[in-house]
């Protein structure tokens, strides 16, 4: 806001004070402050929301608000008032003023041109001439050897890359098989296994010369079953796999395998995955794989803790170190350290057969050693365990057994 001087008529840039300000209110009347007030911004910021609304009424309250009373007014006062007269009568069917149409799109515009734009390439007579002749589903080979996926389908796209399904594509279908999803296979579901853990256990107490196998997959077996199934394997010398993966083996059971495997001799393989023994007990049972050192295979993922600890993987770490016949190790390792010792060590036990091959190979053919130092024929006899592992490459010959 600027001020004019009295003296000089000039206007005077400068912003008025809250003092000046305040002397032109006072010499304003009341009416003149009520008009100034019509002409306020509605959408100023800076004016209180009650003061925004220009429009004062100067009846007297009638009473308190009453919401259901004001509704019915309104409604009564909307069926009185009647409706505007039409000065021009309605007539059904007739269109009164301008019809509305909806605008043109360009896209249209684009199409007809890109339909009138023709592109030419010079391919060469022989491409031309091949492209000619060639039929649709060569073409649909070519889309596919191209990459143009968008083209084909899935079953097309194979049949042009590889030669496994030439019999899965109907070769009528031509481009009609674009955006078409390839129906899936059907295969049909797994039968339950028809394993009898009862007959199981009669043939191991028996003794059963065949039963080198068992399978109790996905078979729920009791505690009982299981207690009497490990308690005959001490004695048993003919199974060599025992699978028992979801089955519900309890900790109590495991614990007992665990006795079991110091007395057993002939097992080679065990599967203990999807069950619920503690990370205790399963470190108790790679303890008890260094007793009799037969297993070459352990499997024991998915249990009922899936982060077994960082003693517990140490300790499991420690176990499969002194063990010297172990070679698959079936369990996840969350501590990189033990991942990786773990690995090397079951490499070293790798390492260790394929070293007693080559020697056996090696007494074997004499003295053509086929670039290998070989002994005299005889000076090699059976293999034997080291009775002391300062070296985990090193082994012994005995003439002893």
């Amino acid at each position: 806001m600027s001020t004019t001087t009295a003296a000089t008529g000039k206007v005077n840039d400068a912003p008025l004070t809250d003092e000046e300000i305040e002397e032109l209110l006072t010499k304003l009347t009341s009416e003149e402050i009520e008009k100034l007030l019509e002409d306020t911004d509605p959408d100023d910021e800076h004016i209180p929301p009650s003061a925004r609304c220009t429009y004062v009424c100067d009846k007297t309250p009638t009473g308190p608000l009453d919401r259901k009373a004001l509704l019915n007014y309104i409604y009564d006062q909307a069926k009185k008032t009647p409706d505007r007269p039409d000065h021009v009568p309605h007539v059904p069917g007739v269109i009164r003023g301008k019809k509305w149409e909806a605008p043109r799109k360009e896209r249209e515009d684009d199409d007809e041109e890109a339909q009138d734009f023709e592109l030419d390439i010079d391919l060469g007579e022989e491409i031309e001439l091949a492209l000619n002749e060639a039929s649709t589903q060569d073409m649909i080979d070519l889309a596919g050897i191209m990459g143009l996926h968008s083209m084909i389908n899935q079953e097309q796209y194979h049949h042009a890359v590889s030669d496994k399904f030439d019999n899965d594509v109907d070769p009528e279908m031509g481009w009609d098989g674009i955006t078409k999803a390839t129906p899936l296979k059907f295969y049909p579901p797994e039968e339950p296994n028809p394993t009898n853990p009862d007959e199981v256990l009669e043939k191991i107490v028996a003794k059963d010369e065949e039963q080198k196998e068992v399978n109790l997959n996905n078979v729920p077996v009791s505690e009982k079953t299981f207690l009497e199934i490990f308690h005959a394997l001490t004695e048993n010398k003919v199974l060599t796999n025992l699978s028992i993966s979801n089955t519900g083996l309890t900790d109590w059971a495991a614990a007992n395998l665990a006795h079991t495997l110091e007395a057993n001799e002939t097992i080679e393989k065990l599967n203990l995955e999807s069950n619920t023994i503690t990370p205790k007990t399963l470190s108790k049972l790679f303890e008890s794989l260094n007793i009799q050192e037969s297993v070459t295979e352990f499997k024991a993922q998915n249990q009922a803790a899936q982060c077994l600890g960082n003693r517990v993987e140490m300790a499991i770490t420690k176990s499969i170190e002194q063990n010297k016949t172990l070679l698959k190790v079936g369990l996840h390792f969350e501590f990189n350290e033990c991942r990786n010792r773990v690995a090397v060590h079951l490499q070293k036990n790798l390492d260790r057969i394929r070293l007693k091959r080559i020697a056996d190979r090696l007494s074997n053919r004499g003295n053509v050693t086929a670039g290998y130092f070989a002994p005299p024929p005889g000076s090699i006899l059976n293999w034997t365990k080291a009775t002391t592992p300062e070296s985990e490459y090193e082994y012994y010959y005995s003439d002893e057994e």
